[in-house]
């Protein structure tokens, strides 16, 4: 049990007012009332011996009476605690919520233009597609960035004193997703930055077409150079390694985790609630015993060997001699891989599992 300090109040103050604060005073000026009372009226002709028993007994009461008192104010001040840590939470669930629009948004964008990065790169653009279509020109002159939101964060570190030790796997969880996955972010974002920078830059030094093309204007030189030149083809090669390759891959990732963050602190701040409701069919909890039926050894053609295991609490999928991913869940039968955006879907009546979200529909059956 830990007692609190005695609080100093100003002379002013009114006695309502320092009851208020401390809500064990009452209690003790009452039971300092009853004693006397009941002392004046116990005492009427006895004798010394029961005099001593009353004492005794008088001060077992008051012990127990400030330990009560106590335990009282320590509630209180645990209460505050509590309710001051769940404020904390809050803000660091709208933080969450924020930073997750803004990388659905980033990611829709990047979506769209690694489709044309990859148009421009195989040589799919004709010249007559850049005089019509001016984004194809635009391509590697802008960049998306976002700034991720961290008060919360901030705030749950700066007063951790408000946190019990129980919160400490949330703590941990939030730390890894703000430091190590919303830094690689942030990492990549800024060299893509430096990259459009630079060809900018560039551009404006060797190209007498390049003040146009602010106001949307091409010329027949700089359409020979985006639809012929492979210095420029290289340029949206560089462009696409950093959007589409690192940082794309880097949001999903961010994304789902941001997600499972989220869902933690649902449960924590509105346990009563579905806690996964708001990301229905794109995220649900890991049920390992519900996946473990479908671990094993699949193969590809008869010969490339898939495992789709469990590792220290995680499903994990891998190619052989290839790196491993960790799993998630979507629904059922279906489970996500955020950082290649591909999904295994589960098919258990054929012993097969479907890869999909490429190019094509990889079918899988499991080894016998």
């Amino acid at each position: 049990m830990v007692l609190s300090p005695p609080k100093s109040h100003p002379k002013n103050a009114s006695q309502k007012e320092i009851e208020k604060e401390n809500p064990a005073i009452p209690y003790l000026s009452y039971m300092a009332k009853l004693f006397r009372k009941g002392r004046f009226q116990f005492f009427k002709g006895k004798g010394w011996g029961q005099y001593l028993l009353y004492i005794l007994l008088e001060m077992l009461l008051v012990v127990a009476g400030i330990l009560i008192a106590l335990e009282i104010n320590n509630g209180n001040e645990n209460q505050k605690r509590e309710d001051r840590a769940l404020a904390i939470l809050e803000e660091v669930r709208r933080d969450l919520r924020a930073n997750l629009q803004s990388m659905e948004n980033i990611q829709e964008v990047l979506e769209l233009k690694d489709s044309l990065l990859t148009r421009v790169i195989s040589d799919s653009v004709s010249a007559e597609d850049y005089r019509k279509d001016f984004s194809y020109a635009g391509l590697i002159m802008t960049y998306v960035s976002m700034n991720f939101q961290n008060n919360g964060f901030q705030s749950m570190g700066r007063q951790s004193e408000y946190f019990s030790r129980d919160r400490d796997s949330l703590f941990t969880e939030l730390t890894e997703l703000y430091e190590d996955r919303y830094g690689v972010i942030e990492t990549m974002q800024e060299r893509l930055g430096d990259h459009v920078i630079h060809n900018l830059e560039r551009w404006s030094q060797e190209k007498p077409w390049f003040y146009k093309l602010s106001s949307g204007r091409l010329t027949e030189e700089a359409v020979t150079f985006f639809a012929e030149d492979p210095l420029y083809r290289n340029m949206v090669e560089v462009y696409r390694t950093y959007a589409s390759v690192n940082v794309l891959p880097a949001l999903r990732d961010a994304r789902l985790h941001t997600s499972r963050a989220i869902a933690h602190l649902n449960l924590v701040l509105e346990p009563e609630t579905d806690a996964y409701a708001e990301f229905a069919g794109y995220l649900i909890p890991t049920n390992l015993g519900h996946w473990a039926q479908d671990t094993g050894t699949y193969l590809f053609m008869g010969q490339i060997l898939f495992e789709l295991s469990i590792e220290e609490g995680n499903i994990i999928f891998n190619q052989a001699g290839q790196i491993s991913f960790p799993l998630y869940p979507q629904n059922d039968s279906t489970l996500f891989l955020p950082r290649l955006d591909r999904r295994v879907v589960v098919h258990r009546g054929r012993q097969e599992l479907s890869l999909e979200g490429g190019p094509t529909v990889q079918t899988l059956s499991r080894k016998p």
